[in-house]
């Protein structure tokens, strides 16, 4: 029985009197936020989806009322967030996800109570003490979390997951995520692998596809890839029963195809029959009627062999060109009417040739179903070995993998060790998600409705939520099932019912985004059944849209059709062109339109109260990439709109990159004419055709880069050419394709001259093709024909994401689109259907239980079974093209433009123009003129723009006005008066090098070259005693250095053991000596809290002190209570006899440090110390000494 919390889909049904579209949002938003639920959301778009999970998320965190067991009202804790999972669809969502939680705890943090009590308010949360401290400690313990809120997309977190279980997900703990288009060449070296073996499935599969549309057909199996594995694993294992069920699905008795045939031929019911009547038909039917009759009679006397070989003869005397029956036989009605037995003979044996010729072509089918199948198997068998042999995983292998990982018995250990477990699971855009990626949702939740797993330790229920609209699934090519949306849904429903948990459906109907002609067209649109189709969930219907701008003002525009032209001038191929024939065109006429119209509204003075439109506020969208799409953005340019394209397109299409992939071309076959002669007269080139025409003609056989070579210096044009294509030839051999493109773009003027000829739209695949040559070069050997051969064969594509800062009108997909709005939106390319592959279908075993790939490459080979298949596919098709004009008509917040052109053969019924068509004409839209260069009107559905009246405000004082600058002057005269002079910018000061005044005489340095031209004069004895002395110095300041780091008792030993081993020539005595004096420097009570733990080494300081800039590094640093001391070593310098005698330059460096450091300690004593390693001294620097050195610029 279904408890009385649990509470179903909440809808405003069509034709109901809404409530305030505020109050219905805070009433949908409040049920689905509840963090004691689990919830269900279906949000129409605009709905506020984003704003929804966030609030989910913060009330889940913060602590939540409820009511004990004697009904008294409790707070219980929040949730840890550590425990709350929260995964989307794509990155971008993510992103804006994390940033807007981040963003409001941030806020919480310095927020005056007053305001932080009603944000807790309006998330339902008691506005008390408690609350307010969690909620600003919620900023710190996010940012503590390692890795931050765990928010990001399923494929992130399997990822995460496979990496932290490796081993109980049998995968390399180091594998790697497969790019794109390394994926690609990876497949197609395995099928390349597998057709090179050869066998009888090859040459059947031969005669049907190529190479390249096979992969593509591989690739679409590898779609499907749970039930290919299946299929998969009973083919390897019984090759015979996945045949037998293909026989099955397909109704297939036969043996073979000839078998069958030369049983048709054989044994013919009712065969005499069949020939007395055409005997009949011979004496007494009509002319054209007595030679088919001839032919069959003439068919009816040959052997079975002979049968079989005329059998089309056969065929085409009782079947029509497109395959049904012919009439009666083909005999006219008054023969008919006298022998009516011989028509029903003709008709009895056509529709047994139907039958036979069906049963053929189902073997045909089954035929090309096994090889595809015998050939596939092995090929995905060797794509899976290429990337397990080099550690990659593509993004079916993480859903997959991850999958097994939690259907496996151990799931229960994998899920408690993942941060403790998951309390809470927030899955949003639900309705693009697939089958599979909804078992790893209900993987996570296995025990949310379970027993004791109902609950968290804390008591609070574990919940789910999810959020999504069934109206906006568009993405099935990349798995995402509508109707794996409702199952699930009603699988959560079903478990939360049977554990007494609570439960919601809210729907979020109110749209913050369209205002109300959008929402007005939407709803009518959507009222039509064929548009209704795959739209209206089948026990619901779609819900009424509810504005929460009213008054916001908008516009609906439906264009006139743009007529097809008419060119009855046939292109004569011996006469030059003179002009360009697709420019006439109803699509290019219509791009041309467009832009001249967008190019007007830009410049438009806006209505009272609205701001002007902008070249962002503009978005067209296109059902998929076409032809016309690159006109509108040409036409765009044409009239100087700023555009920016984000439809992908492949790499290799754009010109700009053509044209450097020929310059490499020619770079590595120069005797290539064409090539060459493409390469001069492209951008890169710079020669035009009369220049080119020169230097080709009249060369005797001579290869084009021989005779550019020979006279380059004739004509300057020539000259650059040359001068590029030889210095790259130069370095082919051993420069990277990064490092030779670099040069040719950069010091070569290569980008220069491409984006002078082809605009600012050939940056973007100019920087994408280097980043193409990077990405080539850190997974292979550096070959600029290998990466010829990789970009052509990768498909490289332009991948453009919208930037929302950027002011450009946005040509994109309705696909591309989801998330996005905009306040004008324009739908010119309507007129199409929705497309679909036919070629590969599925079909269901029932005996084996299997899901079996049947091929059926061109339509004539359709049996009754595919038909129905692809009967299926199309209506999903329909169904999904519905719910893209869904998507497209809700990305409008205030207009809406609807226009195409006219096909040949007319608009088509249902298109997306004669749906809008009918909504528009129901609505009772008014119709004014259309004068933008075709017959028609225009249907306007409009709103004035009326905005709310403000609430009443008391009455402000006027701001003073500004005082301004006195360089301005004042008043009467305003004579200008000079601008106060400014302060010397900081200088800065390195206190160990010597500043711009006397230093007075410089510490002596001695060199090792120094010491050894010493020995001239000292003797040789001499200079071995000043180089060890040097050398001796160098091991003193090692050891005060990094002995500090022993411990105190221990120092004396280590110092004794590495100067035996780093010592040299030094005798045992010497070594004994010199760690004797460095423990006595260390010792001394002076110098002791410098070694001490917690002292500091090679400190840097830096600080400004009145006008100067302050930085260096101190050997050693010490502070205490009461005195902060430093100290540096001078090695290889000469000590002074007395302290006064130091360099000033020393002098100076620690008056500097001093006067930092006295500014940063106050009160506290600095003092100054150097030693000098040479002979381990110590001079403790008085403080008079060093205030007396001190630079002018610090005291």
């Amino acid at each position: 029985m279904t408890p009385p919390d649990t509470v179903g889909p909440d809808r405003l049904v069509p034709g109901a009197i809404p409530p305030d579209a505020i109050t219905l949002a805070n009433k949908s938003q409040a049920q689905a936020s509840d963090p004691q639920t689990s919830v269900f959301v279906s949000a129409s778009a605009g709905s506020g989806k984003t704003k929804l999970l966030i609030d989910r998320l913060l009330r889940l965190m913060l602590p939540r009322p409820a009511r004990d067991a004697q009904g008294n009202a409790v707070l219980l804790p929040g949730s840890d967030p550590a425990r709350i999972l929260c995964l989307t669809f794509t990155k971008a969502a993510a992103a804006e996800m994390a940033i807007r939680l981040q963003n409001r705890l941030g806020r919480w943090v310095t927020l005056p109570d007053g305001e932080l009590d009603a944000e807790l308010r309006g998330l339902f949360v008691p506005a008390e003490e408690r609350t307010r401290q969690v909620a600003r400690e919620l900023f710190a313990r996010v940012l503590d979390l390692p890795g931050g809120m765990r928010i990001g997309t399923i494929h992130a977190f399997c990822q995460s997951l496979l990496r932290r279980f490796p081993v109980e997900a049998a995968i390399s703990p180091h594998f790697t995520l497969v790019e794109e288009t390394d994926a690609r060449l990876a497949l197609r070296g395995a099928v390349e692998d597998v057709i090179g073996r050869g066998g009888p499935a090859i040459a059947t599969l031969a005669g049907q596809v190529g190479v390249t549309n096979f992969t593509l057909l591989v690739t679409r199996l590898q779609a499907r890839l749970r039930q290919f594995h299946r299929v998969a694993e009973s083919w390897r294992a019984d090759p015979a029963a996945v045949n037998a069920a293909l026989r099955r699905v397909l109704g297939v008795r036969g043996d073979d195809a000839a078998a069958i045939l030369r049983d048709a031929c054989a044994r013919i019911p009712d065969e005499e029959t069949l020939r007395t009547g055409l005997v009949t038909v011979m004496e007494e039917g009509s002319t054209k009627v007595r030679a088919a009759a001839a032919e069959m009679l003439a068919w009816l006397g040959e052997g079975v062999e002979a049968r079989i070989a005329r059998w089309d003869d056969w065929r085409a005397g009782l079947l029509t060109r497109d395959g049904s029956p012919r009439k009666r036989g083909g005999l006219n009605p008054k023969l008919d009417a006298k022998y009516p037995g011989i028509g029903d003979a003709l008709m009895a044996e056509a529709q047994r040739v139907l039958d036979v010729e069906a049963e053929l072509r189902a073997i045909t089918v089954c035929d090309l179903s096994r090889a595809l199948l015998s050939v596939a198997v092995p090929v995905l068998e060797g794509y899976a070995a290429r990337k397990t042999g080099q550690g990659l995983v593509d993004y079916d292998d993480l859903i997959e993998r991850t999958l097994g990982l939690l259907r496996d018995p151990g799931a229960a250990w994998v899920l408690y060790k993942l941060d403790g477990g998951i309390d809470h699971l927030l899955l949003d855009e639900v309705q693009d998600t697939s089958p599979e990626q909804w078992a790893i949702a209900g993987g996570l939740t296995a025990e949310f409705f379970a027993g004791e797993g109902t609950r968290t330790p804390d008591g609070p229920p574990r919940t789910i939520f999810a959020v999504g609209d069934y109206k906006q699934s568009i993405y099935s090519f990349q798995g995402a099932d509508p109707e794996a949306f409702r199952r699930w849904r009603e699988h959560f429903r079903r478990q939360a019912r049977n554990a007494g948990a609570h439960w919601r459906e809210p729907a979020l109907t109110v749209s913050f985004r369209s205002t109300t002609p959008v929402l007005a067209l939407v709803d009518r649109v959507f009222s039509i059944p064929a548009a209704a189709r795959g739209v209206a969930e089948p026990d619901s219907g779609i819900p009424t849209h509810v504005t929460a701008r009213p008054g916001g003002g908008g516009r609906v525009e439906l264009w006139p059709i743009t007529p097809a032209t008419e060119d009855g001038e046939e292109a004569d191929p011996w006469r030059a062109p003179t002009r360009n024939a697709g420019q006439s065109t109803a699509q290019q006429q219509l791009a041309d339109t467009l832009a001249a119209w967008i190019a007007r509204e830009l410049r438009r003075a806006p209505a009272a109260g609205q701001p002007p439109l902008a070249p962002g506020d503009v978005l067209i969208l296109v059902p998929r990439r076409s032809a016309f799409a690159r006109a509108l953005i040409r036409a765009l340019k044409t009239h100087d709109v700023p555009v920016a394209t984000l439809v992908r397109t492949v790499l290799t299409d754009q010109l700009a990159v053509r044209d450097l992939m020929a310059l490499c071309a020619a770079l590595l076959l120069p005797q290539d004419d064409l090539t060459l002669a493409c390469v001069l007269t492209s951008p890169l080139g710079g020669l035009d055709d009369d220049s080119l025409m020169r230097l080709s003609t009249g060369r005797d056989g001579r290869p084009l880069w021989a005779v550019l070579r020979a006279r380059h210096a004739e004509r300057p044009d020539w000259t650059r050419a040359w001068r590029m294509l030889d210095t790259l030839f130069g370095k082919v051999d051993y420069a990277s394709p990064y490092a030779l493109l670099s040069e040719a773009l950069g010091p070569l003027g290569g980008r220069a001259r491409l984006l002078a000829r082809l605009g600012p739209e050939a940056v973007e695949p100019v920087d994408e093709l280097l980043s193409a040559a990077l990405r080539f070069e850190e997974t292979h050997v550096l070959s600029l024909q290998g990466f010829l051969h990789w970009l052509h064969a990768s498909a490289e594509t332009v991948k453009r994401e919208p930037d929302a800062g950027a002011d450009m009108v946005r040509v994109m997909t309705a696909h591309g689109s989801k998330g996005l709005q905009a306040r004008l939106v324009i739908l010119p390319d309507t007129v199409g259907t929705p497309r679909f592959d036919s070629g590969l279908l599925w079909a269901r075993d029932g005996q084996e239980g299997l899901e079996i790939p049947l091929w059926v490459p061109r339509r004539e080979l359709g049996t009754g079974v595919t038909q129905e298949l692809q009967e299926h596919l199309r209506l999903a098709a329909v169904e999904e093209y519905n719910r893209l004009l869904y998507v497209a008509l809700t990305r409008a917040s205030e207009r809406l433009v609807i226009c195409g052109w006219e096909p040949r053969r007319g608009v088509p019924e249902d298109s997306w123009y004669d749906l809008c068509r009918q909504a528009f004409e129901a609505e009772g839209a008014t119709r004014e003129p259309f004068a933008m260069g075709w017959p028609g009107e225009t249907l306007v559905i409009e709103e004035a723009y009326a905005p709310r009246p403000a609430a009443p405000v008391a009455q402000a004082a006027p701001p003073a006005a500004a005082p301004l600058p006195r360089w301005m002057g004042s008043a009467p005269d305003w004579t200008p008066v000079a601008p106060p002079v400014e302060g010397p910018l900081a200088r800065p000061l390195a206190p160990s090098r010597p500043d711009d005044v006397a230093l007075g005489p410089q510490p002596a340095v001695r060199s090792p070259l120094e010491i050894a031209r010493a020995g001239g004069t000292g003797g040789p004895g001499a200079a071995t005693r000043r180089m060890n002395a040097l050398r001796r110095g160098q091991m003193v300041h090692a050891l005060l250095q990094y002995l500090p780091d022993c411990a105190p008792a221990a120092r004396a030993g280590v110092a004794r053991a590495w100067l035996s081993r780093r010592g040299g020539d030094l005798s045992p005595a010497q070594c004994e000596r010199i760690a004797s004096q460095v423990m006595a420097v260390m010792d001394m009570p002076a110098m002791a809290p410098l070694f001490a733990p917690g002292s500091r080494a090679e400190q840097p300081l830096a600080g400004v002190v009145g006008d100067t800039v302050i930085v260096g590094l101190v050997d050693r640093m010490a502070v205490t209570d009461s005195e902060v001391l430093l100290c540096d070593f001078k090695t290889n310098r000469q000590p002074p006899a007395r302290v006064e005698d130091t360099p000033v330059l020393y002098l100076r460096q620690m008056a500097s440090y001093r006067a930092l450091l006295r500014a940063l300690y106050p009160g506290r004593a600095i003092t100054c110390i150097l030693v000098w390693t040479e002979d381990v001294r110590v001079s403790v620097l008085p403080d008079a000494l060093v205030a007396a050195n001190a630079p002018s610029r610090i005291q």
